[in-house]
């Protein structure tokens, strides 16, 4: 591997950060949340994992939830590639999450034959190539006409790609059904919602998640015999509350809300119990359980203040 230095170049909207490691290139795009806090002197997302896991790090950094639409973006970009930067690594991965998942599956055309783990990402956000999306107001104004601007069209030439999505999250599914190519990899994440990364991080899975995907090891068995332990997050059993809610199915909605308050004690579910109470008709009854969470949580305020503080 020829020698690589550390560098960082500041662009209108965008940095990109490189930190010289090991072999294995993982390019980091940011996600929107990470954009908007605009912290001084942050890292590319997962960049201390990366680094333990002894690979090098480009971070794609971005100043504004633009969707990676610069043109100087593009341009600094393209003369990485055509430097020869990408090829002076054994393997690339490129990952993000959301706006993050969209730039790693956009941009996988810099390296053919890189792998590409995406977590729940937009293929683009060009009204004329998905009208249905209404999410995302900023990113859907920017121009969608120049280079880059579908990541199911730019990620055919990697080696896999690797989606994690929750397939009762409609605009996701959607965007994950323009990933048509037969290097596609669709690992479904049912009722863990948007935030996929936070929801595996929690099960413990985040990290072993990326190991595999990265060295093209990752089995379906596997991810799905581990998957099972999303049953376990109060973050499952809300995703189905909404999915109950849509579809109507009241009593269900309201048995699985108090089994959940039962197992978390999260008065979130108490409160959805009688939600779903009150929508089946019978108000008195959700107005029970309203009075029996509010004694509850008296209670646990008045044992809170009655506990001595340790010093």
């Amino acid at each position: 591997m020829p020698v690589v230095t550390d560098f960082e170049t500041i662009l209108p909207k965008n940095r990109l950060s490189f930190t010289a490691a090991g072999p294995v290139l993982v390019v980091s795009f940011d996600n929107a949340v990470a954009a908007q806090r605009r912290a001084p002197n942050r890292r590319a997302w997962g960049h201390g994992f990366f680094l333990q896991e002894g690979h090098s790090v480009l971070g794609v950094m971005a100043d504004d939830t633009d969707w990676f639409r610069c043109p100087a973006l593009h341009a600094s970009l393209l003369a990485l590639r055509d430097r020869g930067f990408f090829q002076n690594f054994a393997q690339v991965i490129m990952t993000g999450t959301s706006m993050g998942g969209f730039g790693a599956a956009a941009f996988s055309s810099l390296a053919p034959g890189c792998r590409v783990i995406s977590y729940t990402p937009q293929s683009t956000l060009n009204t004329d190539l998905v009208p249905w999306e209404t999410n995302h107001g900023k990113g859907r104004r920017q121009r969608w006409d120049g280079l880059f601007n579908d990541a199911a069209v730019e990620s055919r030439q990697a080696a896999e790609v690797y989606l994690f999505y929750d397939p009762f999250h409609s605009e996701d599914r959607r965007h994950a059904a323009r990933f048509t190519g037969e290097n596609v990899r669709h690992l479904r994440s049912p009722l863990l919602g948007h935030g996929l990364p936070e929801a595996f991080d929690a099960m413990g899975l985040l990290k072993e998640v990326f190991r595999k995907a990265s060295t093209g090891t990752l089995d379906n068995a596997w991810f799905y015999s581990e998957m099972r332990a999303r049953k376990t997050l109060p973050k499952y059993h809300k995703e189905m509350l909404q999915a109950l809610a849509r579809h109507r199915h009241l009593k269900t909605g309201a048995a699985v809300a108090r089994r959940a308050f039962e197992t978390f004690a999260d008065p979130f579910f108490a409160e959805r119990e009688a939600l779903f109470t009150a929508a089946t008709g019978n108000i008195l009854q959700a107005m029970n359980q309203v009075d029996r969470l509010a004694r509850a949580q008296r209670l646990r305020s008045r044992a809170r203040a009655e506990t001595p503080e340790r010093d």
